[in-house]
């Protein structure tokens, strides 16, 4: 049964060349939205790199979060992107994936929280459906067994949020603790102190598998969606700008 409070959705399967230019067609997506306002339709956006790549949250503190050393040494692009949450690693076999829709379409969407819960939560009872017992656990992960296998983070504008995540599914625990720091701040309590190995986890399930169960969170069964139009000249904007400027970067 569609949901009469959501809008109808437009789908883009993109990855665009490097980590700054698909971070920023995130933010490019969600500005135009913005723009739109509440009438204007949901988008949903699915990307992997072909290669490893560290994002950080808008707030996150480099020398904490990332080893550099690693990261120069492997050739590892280190990125931050402008929405908040903690650091993570993607690449093959990390599916990321983006929401952007009205927050006047959520219930209880003006809470920061609640919305991010929410949307998780759609996610989540999708692929429970194909088995794994997936459950949102602290401010925007899902875990299973609770171990995390999904971060998020959230950007808000006047009208239009954007709830972007990356799900693993065939990324090896060990690129995570070599590129990335073990956060000394803001850990979920369910982490209990764990280091990456023994609290990150794969989804075990394929990738189309993952993929379909997004889209049919925020899709109706039979409706073909369209592609949203990619704000190319935005996109090369912010990244010129923003996220490829190395003082955007290490600006903590």
């Amino acid at each position: 049964m569609p949901d009469p409070a959501l809008p109808p959705f437009r789908v883009l399967d993109l990855t665009l060349p490097g980590v700054f230019a698909n971070l920023a067609l995130d933010e490019a997506l969600l500005i135009e939205a913005d723009r739109r306002g509440d009438a204007g339709p949901g988008i949903l956006r699915s990307w992997e790199l072909p290669g490893p790549a560290v994002v950080m949250g808008a707030s996150c503190r480099m020398a904490e979060a990332v080893d550099r050393d690693a990261c120069l040494l492997d050739g590892v692009p280190v990125s931050r992107r402008a929405s908040g949450g903690g650091t993570v690693l993607i690449g093959p076999g990390a599916l990321s994936v983006s929401v952007i829709l009205p927050i006047a379409s959520v219930p209880g969407g003006a809470a920061v929280g609640e919305l991010q819960r929410w949307v998780l939560g759609r996610l989540a009872d999708r692929l429970r459906a194909l088995g794994p017992p997936v459950e949102v656990r602290g401010s925007g992960d899902l875990a299973l067994g609770g171990r995390k296998c999904s971060g998020s983070a959230q950007r808000r504008l006047r009208r239009c949020a954007l709830v972007h995540a990356s799900i693993l599914y065939d990324l090896p625990a060990d690129l995570i603790a070599r590129y990335l720091g073990v956060p000394p701040r803001r850990q979920p309590e369910y982490r209990a102190g764990r280091d990456h190995a023994a609290f990150v986890t794969n989804l075990p399930l394929p990738r189309g598998a993952i993929l379909r169960a997004f889209r049919d969170a925020w899709i109706p069964p039979g409706v073909e969606p369209q592609e949203p139009p990619v704000p190319e000249a935005l996109v090369a904007e912010l990244v010129e700008t923003k996220y490829g400027d190395p003082a955007w970067t290490a600006r903590f």
